[in-house]
C-alpha cells in the first residue's frame, strides 16, 4: 500500500457540508390538523443549517457462563435527533412551537384529542448526504438530478425541545438560528433505485 493506492482507494471521500434535510411539521388550523413542509426549495430543505445521521445502539445482554461472559444481542435503542435551523420571517420558529403545543399545552397542561391519532401528528424526516463530484457514471439520482449517496428515514417524529433563540444589541454579523431535538421510533435506511442523471442547461 502506497500514497497511490490510497487516493485510488479513497477518491476523495464526502464532505460533510453537502446534506439535505426535509420533513413535515405538525400544526393546527381552526382546530383540524395539518401537515406543513418546511421546504426551502423543490428539492430539500435549504433552512436545516445542521443535522446528523442518527445513531443507533444494539444493547448487550451479558450471561455467565463458566468463567466467560457470552454477550448476546439485546434490544435496539434509537437517541434523539438533534437539528440546527436558520430562523425566517415566515415563522419558523413558531411553527415548531405549534407542533410542540399540540403534544402539551402549556396553559391547560394536558393533551388534545387530536394527537391520540399518530397518523396525524406524527410525522416522517428525511436525511440525505449528497456527493459533491456531479455526474458519476452508476450514481443513484434524484428527479433533480443530484447524487444521492445515502438517505436515512426517521419514522413517527414528534419535538422533544425546541431550543433558544438568543438576542443581544451586540450581537453583529450573525443571523438567528434555532436547535430542535426530535424523537423518533426507529430509522430505517433507503436504498434509491439508479436511474440516470437528469439533463441540465447550465
Amino acid at each position: 500500500m502506497n500514497l497511490d493506492n490510497f487516493r485510488s482507494a479513497f477518491r476523495g471521500g464526502t464532505r460533510q457540508n453537502r446534506f439535505r434535510v426535509s420533513g413535515d411539521i405538525f400544526t393546527e388550523a381552526g382546530g383540524e390538523s395539518d401537515m406543513t413542509q418546511i421546504t426551502g426549495s423543490p428539492n430539500g430543505n435549504l433552512l436545516i443549517k445542521a443535522a446528523q445521521f442518527p445513531p443507533s445502539t444494539l444493547g448487550i445482554i451479558p450471561v455467565p457462563f463458566r468463567g466467560r461472559i457470552a454477550k448476546v444481542v439485546g434490544d435496539r435503542q434509537y437517541m434523539e435527533w438533534p437539528i440546527v435551523i436558520y430562523d425566517t420571517t415566515d415563522a419558523t420558529y413558531r411553527r415548531f412551537q405549534e407542533w410542540s403545543e399540540a403534544a402539551n399545552r402549556h396553559v391547560s397542561n394536558n393533551q388534545p384529542f387530536v394527537w391520540n391519532d399518530t397518523k396525524d401528528v406524527l410525522t416522517k424526516w428525511t436525511v440525505e448526504h449528497l456527493s459533491s463530484k456531479g455526474d458519476v457514471q452508476g450514481a443513484n439520482y434524484d428527479d433533480a438530478g443530484t447524487d444521492v449517496l445515502k438517505t436515512v428515514e426517521l419514522v413517527n417524529c414528534w419535538p422533544v425541545e425546541i431550543g433558544s433563540i438568543d438576542l443581544s444589541y451586540d450581537a453583529m454579523d450573525t443571523v438567528v438560528e434555532f436547535p430542535v431535538t426530535i424523537a423518533y421510533d426507529y430509522f430505517q435506511m433507503i436504498t434509491p433505485e439508479p436511474s440516470s442523471p437528469v439533463a441540465s442547461n447550465t
